[in-house]
Order: C-alpha cells, then sequence, then structure tokens
C-alpha cells in the first residue's frame, strides 16, 4: 500500500525546489489572501471498464492534521467501493454497517450487490440520523446495471428534509386559513 512506503520520520524536503519554482510562476493576485488548506480531497472518475478512485490520507482537525495515514477508500462488497469525507469514526462505522449489511444480503439472495442498493441504504440512513452523522461518500462499482457513480451528500439530505419541513409548514399554515375562513363562512 501507497501509505506504507511513506517514510515515517523528520521532514521531507524533496519537494521544496520544485514547490518554489511553481509558485513563482503564479499569478499572486488570483490567489485569495485568506486561503487555508483544509479538508479531504476524494474523487472518482468513470472508464470504460470500470472506476478509478483517488484520496488525500490526511484527516484534520480544523487546521490541524491529525493523522497522516487516514484510509479514505473503504471496500463495500467486492463489486463496489467507496471513498469518503466528513467525521473519519462517522465514515468508518457507516461503512463498516453498510458492509456487513452488503453481505447478509449477498448471502441470502445469491446474487451481486448493486450500488442502487448501497445509495438508497446511505441516504436512509443519513437521513434517518438528520446531521448527526458527518459522512459523505462517493460510492461506485460495476454491478449487473454496469458501471454506476453516485455521490451521497448530507448536504442536500439536510436540503431536502428542511425543504419538506418548510412545505409541511406551508401547508398547515393553509389549512388553518382554510378553516378559518370556513368558520366565517358558516
Amino acid at each position: 500500500m501507497y501509505t506504507e512506503k511513506l517514510e515515517t520520520g523528520g521532514f521531507n524536503f524533496k519537494n521544496l525546489e520544485r514547490n518554489q519554482h511553481l509558485e513563482s510562476k503564479l499569478n499572486k493576485s488570483q490567489i485569495p489572501k485568506n486561503l487555508k488548506k483544509t479538508g479531504t480531497t476524494i474523487v472518482a472518475l468513470v472508464y470504460k471498464d470500470g472506476i478509478v478512485y483517488g484520496a488525500d490520507t490526511r484527516a484534520t482537525a480544523g487546521t490541524i492534521v491529525a493523522d497522516t495515514d487516514c484510509l479514505k477508500l473503504h471496500k463495500l462488497a467486492p463489486n463496489i467501493y467507496g471513498c469518503g469525507a466528513g467525521t473519519a469514526g462517522d465514515l468508518q462505522y457507516v461503512c463498516a454497517m453498510i458492509t456487513s449489511e452488503l453481505e447478509l444480503q449477498r448471502k441470502n439472495t445469491n446474487s451481486q450487490s448493486r450500488v442502487s442498493h448501497v445509495e438508497k441504504r446511505l441516504t436512509n440512513h443519513l437521513f434517518r440520523h438528520m446531521g448527526h452523522i458527518g459522512a459523505a461518500i462517493i460510492v461506485g462499482g460495476v454491478d449487473v446495471k454496469g458501471t454506476s457513480l453516485v455521490s451521497i451528500l448530507l448536504f442536500f439530505i439536510l436540503c431536502f428534509y428542511y425543504m419538506c419541513s418548510f412545505l409541511y409548514l406551508l401547508m398547515v399554515i393553509h389549512i388553518i386559513i382554510l378553516l378559518l375562513l370556513w368558520d366565517l363562512v358558516v
């Protein structure tokens, strides 16, 4: 594995000269002054015969790198992988839960796991917990329907929840107004 080959001690100035050269070619006016290097970088690309995943290995706590060897690529099934960002503990738990559910499903049905099933299960699980699980996952694989790649983002799930709550509130207000008008007519 790549992370096992990384040097473990001291500072590494191997790319210092290259970085200085690249910085000298940048237009300084285009770089935001409050730029911070935080967060997770995950990417997945679909090609003709499958999917290629890429992720950094850093786990951050704000602007501090807490762990330099954090695995963000998870095998959910023999044909499905997930690449995640968010709270590391939440992500590992959710991936372990889905992995065990998929294994039970494969044993019960004697069929291959599907990406659409993983998407539905993850979306339902994250929606049920209303933002208390901090995980965003890119799920992809090759199943009976072909190559599939989906992203499950907590932000959009919560927006849907609050939009539905807002629409529900509007519906209740509309019913109250109708009842008040009905009382005036009768």
